[in-house]
């Protein structure tokens, strides 16, 4: 019907939302349920750790779960170099080269919350906010599509060689 009419669309750049993955409060909630699940402790202190990279590439699965398929199979490739390849060309270069996650990293850690140590993420004097958050979400029940990915995530065996460049 509209294609034979002589309406004319206009797109007003207002009134279009912006994406989620760029929003600040949003990547910190999804950096927060993903610390949360998959730091561990550094004994004997309280801190907790992730490796950067483990953390840049969980968050970045979390963001697009329709890559959890491809990540499945990857992970499962193993020894079979080709298929590990086939799958890894776009998903690396789209978790390597995400420098809003590296970003919100910063600014996380300029206010205490996270710290970067060598290859690491620690919990800063502050990660208390980053925890509550997480608490939040579970306690209400929030972000529903992230949590089931995360806990899919967690039943992936995430290697070494998923994480590298190339």
């Amino acid at each position: 019907m509209l294609r034979n009419s002589t309406a004319i669309p206009q797109i007003v750049p207002s009134r279009l939302a912006p994406s989620t993955i760029y929003d600040v409060e949003y990547r910190t909630a999804v950096i927060a349920l993903v610390f949360e699940r998959f730091a561990r402790p550094v004994a004997p202190a309280e801190e907790r750790k992730i490796s950067s990279a483990r953390l840049k590439f969980l968050q970045f699965l979390t963001l697009r779960p329709w890559l959890l398929p491809a990540i499945r199979e990857w992970s499962s490739a193993g020894a079979q170099q080709e298929l590990a390849f086939a799958h890894s060309i776009r998903i690396r270069r789209g978790f390597l080269s995400d420098s809003a996650h590296d970003d919100l990293i910063s600014y996380l850690a300029a206010c205490g919350i996270l710290l970067r140590q060598e290859t690491q993420i620690v919990s800063g004097k502050n990660v208390r906010a980053l925890t509550l958050v997480a608490q939040a979400i579970e306690q209400n029940e929030l972000f529903e599509s992230e949590r089931g990915v995360i806990d899919d995530l967690g039943g992936i065996k995430i290697t070494n060689e998923m994480l590298e460049g190339w």
